[in-house]
């Protein structure tokens, strides 16, 4: 678990040398960046609603983006941005941009990430380095360009 109290992206991803890279690659590309990294699902419901080990945690504004992975220990990832947009519409947590950042190439995952109310669906490249341009183009869009709920 990487810990940082005010977040602008939230990681969700359980390879542990993934993580990392993601978070050293969203870094990279975005001055000033603050990311926190989580490895399954339970990490990533406490961070978002400020349990267990997040009950500390003062911010109370959800990340600007969430990177999600599918393939997580304890869930398959969908349930995660499920628990997200089923809140109340007025939770400011339910406008936030979720990233389907996964293996998968199976048109079943991407349209059922896309039913369940993700704003994206990268598929991983298999190389280092384009995974790390991946990563940062992902990272500068959502955080540098695009506008998100205030």
């Amino acid at each position: 678990m990487i810990v940082d109290n005010s977040v602008d992206i939230l990681v969700v991803e359980d390879n542990d040398s993934e993580r990392a890279s993601i978070v050293e690659s969203l870094r990279a590309a975005v001055d000033g960046v603050s990311v926190a990294a989580v490895a399954n699902q339970k990490e990533a419901l406490d961070f978002l609603f400020r349990r267990g080990d997040w009950m500390h945690r003062t911010e109370t504004d959800p990340p600007s983006l969430i990177l999600l992975d599918l393939g997580l220990p304890d869930s398959d990832g969908l349930s995660i941005l499920g628990e997200i947009r089923s809140l109340d519409p007025d939770d400011a947590l339910t406008l936030t941009p979720v990233v389907i950042f996964t293996d998968s190439h199976a048109t079943t995952d991407i349209s059922r990430s896309y039913r369940c109310g993700a704003n994206s669906y990268v598929i991983k490249p298999l190389s280092f380095a384009d995974f790390q341009a991946v990563v940062e183009a992902v990272g500068r869009y959502w955080v540098k360009h695009n506008r998100v709920h205030a």
